[in-house]
């Protein structure tokens, strides 16, 4: 007789997960889309455990448990790409997959209750067969998709980025082995369902710890990060009295064309409203080494580092949007992510460094005095 409780296990985990992240105050997508993944595993041990209950309505739990691997590809995609992750089209993608798995949730509720739901029940069949195979074809693909993205542009990623890919990669791969391969080379028809449960939930488990400790990893890198810019921020004066001395001893020559280049970034192509810019995809674009942008921006633009430079740009660009009319009815949140910060508390720390106020006490006083703030931006 099938032991169902491991399902159990998948469902408690799941939705454990599914809550500490929907709860979580700063979320990013990434968040929105891993709770939505794990509630749909919570569906899927649901519908486990109560098939011998509830019979045929089994199937109407099973439609919410459409969001299994199409959304484990775009936590994958939100995961390992910076720059514009998730689009139209990935969306439409997976809302397909979507689509063709509550299409087999749903015949097989109506089979379930009548072996002839429709009068043309031989043509109908013949259609489910061939959204069957679609499905397992677009599956197979999406898994295939998912492991792209963490092995993509391997030799160029840091450390710690590299880590991760091989984190994710590696548990991947071995959910996928112990789900469809392991279980036909251990074992017969007979053991391959009294184990199921087992399989199922392992290599359900293995995916979703695998993307929390991504989500963990990369958070952490991040308030590294940004506690790095803090310091950066804090000890700004100092960092531009020593430039002053040192330029008072030593003439620093900038190439014109880097100036020009850097001032086309900045000014015609914002690139400073990309999340997540790095000095590097300054250096690519450019096509000069990384020390050289560096040097202009310490040198020519008497910036401290590139992340004061390109945090500076961004608050410029947040501060006309909290005075604009336009946006008066943004969120804060929504304002951070248009003008290029990745989360809220990164923007609201940011932004005091350099104003002296967190944004929504500057959208008020923006409202109270309109003219004086419009002369300050102006200058």
């Amino acid at each position: 007789m099938q032991n169902n409780s491991p399902y159990y296990l998948l469902v408690f985990v799941c939705m454990g997960l599914m809550l500490f992240n929907a709860l979580k105050k700063d979320k990013q997508l990434v968040h929105y889309l891993f709770a939505l993944f794990c509630g749909s595993l919570c569906m899927v041990g649901a519908q486990k455990l109560s098939a011998s209950s509830v019979g045929g309505y089994q199937y109407l739990i099973g439609l919410f448990t459409c969001a299994t691997c199409n959304v484990s590809w775009l936590i994958a995609r939100a995961l390992f790409r910076e720059n514009k992750p998730i689009s139209r089209r990935h969306i439409v993608f997976a809302a397909t997959i979507a689509g063709l798995i509550m299409f087999n949730q749903t015949w097989h509720y109506l089979v379930s209750f009548d072996p002839q739901p429709l009068p043309t029940s031989d043509i109908m069949w013949r259609l489910k067969q061939g959204v069957n195979e679609v499905t397992i074809l677009l599956s197979s693909s999406i898994l295939v998709l998912s492991f792209w993205e963490a092995i993509r542009g391997y030799s160029e990623k840091t450390v710690s980025q590299k880590m991760q890919s091989v984190l994710f990669a590696s548990a991947w791969f071995l959910a996928v082995f112990n789900a469809s391969v392991l279980p036909k080379l251990m074992f017969s028809k007979t053991e391959i369902e009294l184990y199921n449960p087992i399989i199922i939930t392992s290599s359900a488990l293995l995916i979703v710890l695998a993307m929390q400790t991504l989500m963990f990893l990369q958070a952490r890198d991040k308030n590294s990060q940004g506690i790095k810019n803090e310091g950066d921020t804090v000890s700004i004066f100092n960092d531009i009295e020593i430039t002053e001395n040192t330029n008072q001893h030593e003439q620093i020559d900038v190439a014109p064309e880097l100036i020009d280049g850097i001032d086309q970034l900045i000014n015609k192509q914002q690139l400073f409203l990309q999340t997540n810019l790095k000095i590097s995809d300054f250096a690519q674009v450019l096509q000069v080494p990384e020390y050289k942008i560096s040097r202009a921006i310490r040198y020519h633009y008497k910036v401290a580092n590139f992340n004061l430079f390109i945090n500076q740009y961004r608050v410029k660009y947040a501060q006309v949007l909290l005075a604009s009319e336009d946006a008066k009815g943004w969120s804060i949140l929504s304002i951070a992510l248009e003008s290029g910060f990745s989360s809220l508390a990164t923007f609201n720390r940011v932004f005091k460094s350099i104003v002296g106020e967190i944004p929504n006490e500057y959208r008020k006083q923006s409202s109270n005095h309109p003219n004086i703030r419009g002369r300050e931006l102006v200058d």
